[in-house]
């Protein structure tokens, strides 16, 4: 069962969505975030930048981004968690070889 960030209600009940699911595998780790079946953006949990297909905050709402924010630290726990072949941290360790 995915990790779902709590939205502020008028948001939620709008559509929008922002999740980490299960066994991504070797995915650069990320939050997704989905507006009904309009739009869909992938965030790095390690460094916060869009992945591809792109996008930027200017396409989310304040409130919503406001709650990623907010659990920021959970959503890396979350993926850690679901991912320990693939980490949060990984990407800081392969700079340290």
């Amino acid at each position: 069962m995915p990790y779902n960030v709590p939205l502020p209600r008028r948001f939620a009940k709008a559509g929008w969505r922002v999740k980490v699911f299960d066994a991504e595998g070797p995915e650069v780790p990320h939050v997704t975030i989905r507006f009904k079946a309009i739009g869909w953006w992938r965030v790095s949990l390690r460094d916060g930048m869009f992945l591809v297909p792109g996008g930027s905050w200017n396409d989310i709402p304040s409130p919503v981004k406001a709650a990623i924010e907010d659990h920021w630290e959970q959503l890396q726990e979350y993926w850690d968690r679901e991912n320990p072949q693939n980490p949060v941290s990984s990407a800081e360790n392969e700079e340290d070889k």
